[in-house]
């Protein structure tokens, strides 16, 4: 999942070239635009893992229903899902991010 969102991200700052350069000739530091890209990164991780919880919550429960036993998850493990989603997210997320933010502002505004 980690390698589709920075796909999703280098796809994302492609399309978004000319904002990017623009944010840097008005003065937007690197720091602030890396930064806005791995928080962009993280969303993404965290709304796939909690959708995941969900659905592994209804599987579980038509699991359960069908077999005839209860399911149940520990609560550390649907914390600890959701945290290493945003690790993902920062892990796959920061490449991505390093990239637009060392763009040139010059050449971004320039990319058609």
């Amino acid at each position: 999942g980690g390698i589709g969102v920075m796909n999703i991200m280098l796809v994302s700052i492609t399309e978004r070239t000319r904002e990017i350069g623009t944010r840097k000739a008005l003065g937007a530091k690197n720091s602030s635009i890396r930064l806005q890209f791995i928080i962009e990164a993280v969303i993404l991780c965290l709304l796939g893992g909690v959708f995941g919880i969900i659905l592994g919550f209804i599987l579980g429960a038509v699991a359960a229903s069908l077999l005839g036993y209860a399911a149940s998850a520990p609560v550390a493990a649907i914390i600890g899902s959701v945290v290493f989603s945003m690790i993902i997210g920062v892990f796959f997320g920061y490449y991505p991010a390093n990239k637009a933010a060392r763009l040139d502002p010059i050449e971004a505004l320039r990319y058609e």
